[in-house]
């Protein structure tokens, strides 16, 4: 595929880097209330938000893309309000007697809650908790432990079988069965030994009701990607389209007035149309850069190594233009929705850190859930399909920025869902 630059680097400096660099660097659903920044200050200056276009217009302009867009980005267009108490502060309420009776036992649940993650579990190391406020680890694990009986009822668990654990506390349930459960949650690996239990379908219904991550209520729905641009097959051609739909529209105001104010207001507006036409066009040769250096992952085959200079050489940038205009941002493909940084990896071997991901991806995405791969069976897949030597912990942590979670964990989620 052999399409023309769109600009050349020379023409940069001509213009207002301070403006360009933050304008480069905005994702696309930044550009709006960036570019809304310039306007109480210039008066020849106005901006048509990208996103706030009538509903029916917005869904129309993206349908002839809609074969190439998910369900998670297409319903970016369904307004949806996110209102109501945090997690946080459902959870700081709660921080007071009979819980809590003491100052240093409210002083350790004050600095547990802000060691808990979004998805409610506890993350920070209560031994630290305790040298902080004065006491022993023993106490402050008591005073974790405490989280138990507060709403949501997971939160402040260490990991998923604890939060289970501490949601048995929300179901009216006698003891016979509360054993049953708790057994069943610390042993699930073994979940088919308590098959032959006579309550067995009971602790089934209970655990169908359990909240994994237990703040999943309190969450906020993660927000649709938007891509920049998106390369597609036309008429067997792969093409580069900038996604024009969603940029901000700048107009400009013609002043009356002939003053020396107004008119430096009236030049930099139209400088900052410029710009935003110069920040379509870097990212567009970008992305056709990338296109020609990885064309063969557009058709369906592996990523090759790329670095970031190797790009910034074809444009004629520095490395650090190119990274601060990739942040950030995605590129909306016949395979999906990549980051632009996806594209970018370093050689491991013949190979690059990201082709091997993806094969990782591929493998658990394929797994029987019945039996999924360890990370000594993704160890040595890699090995024999790249004919390469690696660590079994270089593979672990491929896994974990892949947010794949581990084999024992992935089982008990699996088991969780055939229930």
């Amino acid at each position: 595929m052999k399409q023309e630059f769109l600009f050349k680097q020379k023409q940069v400096p001509k213009l207002a880097m301070k403006t360009w660099i933050p304008l480069l660097q905005c994702s696309l659903d930044q550009l709006d209330s960036h570019l809304h920044s310039y306007i109480s200050e210039n008066p020849c200056l106005d901006v048509k938000d990208g996103f706030t276009q009538d509903r029916h217009k917005r869904k129309s302009a993206y349908a002839e893309y809609s074969n190439h867009v998910s369900n998670a980005v297409s319903e970016f267009f369904e307004e949806v309000t996110i209102s109501g108490e945090s997690l946080y502060e459902k959870v700081q309420k709660q921080i007071e007697a009979p819980l809590f009776p003491t100052p240093v036992s409210e002083k350790i649940a004050e600095e547990i809650i802000k060691h808990i993650s979004d998805e409610g579990y506890f993350e920070g190391d209560i031994k630290e908790i305790a040298k902080l406020c004065d006491t022993t680890a023993q106490k402050a694990e008591a005073v974790r432990q405490r989280f138990a009986y507060l709403q949501p009822y997971g939160v402040g668990a260490v990991d998923y079988k604890e939060a289970f654990l501490f949601q048995l506390g929300e179901f009216d349930i006698d003891d016979e069965l509360s054993i049953l459960l708790s057994a069943l949650i610390l042993q699930f690996e073994k979940f088919e030994k308590f098959l032959k239990h006579p309550r067995i379908s009971e602790a089934k219904e209970v655990i169908k009701h359990f909240k994994n991550p237990p703040a999943l209520a309190y969450m906020e729905e993660t927000k649709p990607i938007i891509p920049e641009l998106f390369v597609v097959f036309k008429k067997d051609k792969l093409e580069i389209e900038i996604n024009n739909q969603f940029y901000p529209k700048i107009e400009i105001q013609q002043p009356k007035s002939e003053e020396k104010f107004i008119k430096q207001k009236l030049k930099e507006a139209r400088e900052l149309v410029k710009l935003l036409d110069l920040r379509k066009a870097t990212l567009y040769n970008i992305t056709l850069a990338i296109v020609e250096r990885q064309y063969n992952f557009f058709l369906g085959g592996e990523l090759k190594p790329l670095k970031l200079q190797d790009i910034a050489d074809m444009l004629g940038f520095n490395e650090s233009t190119i990274s601060r205009a990739i942040d950030n941002k995605y590129i909306q493909t016949e395979r999906g929705i990549y980051s632009f940084k996806d594209f970018f990896s370093n050689a491991i071997g013949n190979t690059s850190a990201s082709e091997i991901k993806f094969f990782i991806k591929r493998l658990v995405d394929s797994e029987v859930k019945e039996s999924p791969y360890s990370d000594k069976y993704l160890h040595e897949s890699v090995e024999e399909r790249f004919k390469l030597v690696m660590t079994r912990r270089a593979i672990a942590k491929y896994r974990q920025e892949l947010k794949i979670p581990a084999y024992k964990e992935r089982k008990f989620l699996y088991q969780l869902e055939m229930l």
